[in-house]
């Protein structure tokens, strides 16, 4: 429920502050006067986009407040945002643009963005404008209307049927790919399986090159290597002044005076450790001598060996890290292209299998929508004869599509007759601008049990009638109000006159700007003035008698429906 909106520098309104009735609030003034500049920023505030123009001129910023009580859904769906109240704390939306044309917007004193506003806007209020009333000329409104009115199982069967008809879709472009890419995906097939095998069939190993480049590099220089062992070998234990037997008489000759001092005996044994290691580096010097052989066929091998593995990095990379890679994305590309007949198989099974059940989703959301379509045309009618259209018809016809689309497998278009004896025919063709207005009201007030208790907000509803029709929708919009919050601008006394709060919307000239004023109406005569120039234009007696009869008049149609 709405419960207060403050405007300062928007349009032309420099400051206002409306307060909302929890039936109906009227805004009513002279043509021109701006009434529904007032709608426009409960519109701004809600998130629609705007520029810089929507900033009184000559002034820095425009802010629009808007303050309402949430139901416990919206509450729970703010929170999940971030945006959480204390259980009896109102919520409240303050938007803010810039002269510059910087926008911002805060949600219960936090930043927030427009576009979250917007997806919460629809929980907040409803918005009935003349834009509204074009949309009814459109039959792809129609079938949302009727979606709507058959509610939540419509609704979840017809997002069932988008889900299916997406799952569909994308299975078919699948199929028709593998059919479009047959000729390269056998390309594809046909390298990748003799890469793997030619990968395979080489066996390779991580860091294989690296050891056997090593083991040519010895074989290579074996000659130079023995004389190295060799030399090394007697130098360290060979028969004549070898360090092993010089570190032996060294370490011998210091055990004689190890008796006398302690270091020298820790020398002694210094120099029979390094006899000792000494020794054990010769024995490791003496066997690699041993092996030190010579083998052309080894060395043949690993050459060619090599040459395989210098092939196949070339081929794929550079390392054989990479060559192993390689080979693990051949051996998918082989998995994926060898079945792909089999897969092909699978996809039509798929695929035939969604087609049955878009069929079967398609044709249960139909019969909920032919269900509902009657419903609707019972309401619809009975609403039309309380808003001054006694004989009219409305009908919901439904013609089958070629093809089921994600909204179903019918298009749905309303029809209208207005009088008795005319044959029903499209809605776009044959509604006047009043007729339009009174089917649009009756299609609100007929969804109004199924949608959530959000306000409702009139931008117009009464284009194109008068008189006794002006009552019936007065009437209508009143009896509206007393289920719910009703806000509205009219040009209609008969509408105004319904009111539980009513605003005067007044322009002021001076030589330099234009300004609009809003006045809350507070007491009986101001009404009946304001209601007297809304019926003549004037406040003169006769007209003034009209307006309390009027008044009069609405309290007993409100107090017998009460």
């Amino acid at each position: 429920m709405l419960r207060r909106l403050t405007i300062e520098e928007y349009g032309l309104i420099p400051k206002a502050e409306i307060g909302f009735a929890e039936g109906s609030t009227i805004f009513t003034g002279e043509t021109g006067s701006g009434k529904t500049m007032v709608l426009g920023a409960i519109a701004f505030v809600l998130g629609e986009r705007a520029s810089a123009d929507a900033v009184r001129r000559g002034a820095s910023r425009a802010v629009v407040t808007l303050e309402f009580e949430p139901d416990a859904a919206l509450r729970a769906r703010m929170a999940e945002g971030g945006f959480d109240l204390d259980a009896d704390e109102d919520a409240t939306i303050a938007r803010e643009i810039t002269s510059a044309g910087k926008s911002s917007v805060r949600l219960n004193g936090r930043a927030a963005t427009a576009g979250y506003i917007r997806e919460l806007a629809g929980d907040i209020v409803d918005i009935v404008g003349q834009h509204e009333a074009q949309r009814l000329l459109s039959p792809s409104y129609h079938v949302e209307l009727l979606d709507r009115f058959a509610g939540a199982p419509a609704l979840e069967a017809r997002e069932r049927v988008a889900q299916i008809y997406g799952e569909r879709n994308a299975l078919a472009e699948r199929l028709k790919g593998l059919d479009r890419d047959e000729r390269r995906a056998q390309e594809q097939y046909a390298f990748a399986k003799f890469a793997l095998e030619e990968i395979e069939g080489a066996q390779v190993e991580t860091g294989e090159d690296e050891r056997l480049t090593q083991r040519r590099r010895v074989l290579d220089n074996v000659e130079k290597l023995a004389a190295a062992l060799r030399t090394a070998h007697d130098s360290l234990a060979g028969e004549e002044n070898s360090a092993a037997d010089a570190l032996g008489a060294a370490s011998g000759a210091l055990a004689q005076v190890a008796d006398i001092a302690d270091q020298f005996a820790q020398m002694s044994q210094s120099a029979g450790a390094l006899q000792s290691e000494v020794n054990e580096l010769a024995t490791r010097l003496s066997r690699e001598l041993d092996e030190m052989e010579f083998d052309p066929a080894e060395l043949e091998s690993i050459n060619a060996r090599l040459e395989v593995l210098d092939t196949l990095k070339r081929k794929h990379g550079g390392t054989l890290e990479a060559v192993l890679a390689s080979a693990a994305e051949f051996r998918e590309t082989v998995s994926l292209y060898g079945d792909s007949g089999e897969r092909r198989t699978q996809l039509q099974r798929e695929l035939a299998g969604a087609t049955t059940r878009l069929e079967e989703a398609a044709a249960q959301l139909s019969r909920l929508r032919h269900g509902a379509a009657d419903k609707l045309r019972k309401a619809i009618e009975a609403e039309l004869k309380e808003l001054a259209l006694p004989s009219a018809r409305f009908g919901v016809r439904f013609d089958a599509l070629p093809q089921i689309g994600a909204n179903g497998g019918e298009d749905v278009e309303f029809t209208f007759a207005a009088n008795k004896g005319e044959a029903e025919r499209p809605l776009v063709k044959v509604a006047s601008g009043g007729e339009l207005s009174r089917v649009l009201l009756a299609l609100i007030v007929s969804l109004a049990g199924v949608r959530g208790r959000t306000a409702l907000v009139f931008d117009e509803i009464d284009a194109g009638i008068g008189g006794a029709t002006a009552t019936a929708v007065g009437a209508r919009l009143g009896r509206l109000a007393h289920d719910g919050q009703v806000v509205c601008v009219t040009h209609l006394a008969q509408i105004a006159s319904y009111a539980d709060a009513q605003y005067v919307l007044e322009k002021r000239e001076s030589k330099s700007a234009t300004s609009i004023a809003l006045r809350e109406i507070t007491n009986e005569a101001e009404r009946t003035t304001e209601l007297a120039r809304m019926l003549s234009g004037e406040s003169h007696e006769a007209a003034l008698q009209h307006a309390r009869t009027l008044l009069q008049q609405t309290r007993e149609r409100r107090a017998a429906t009460a």
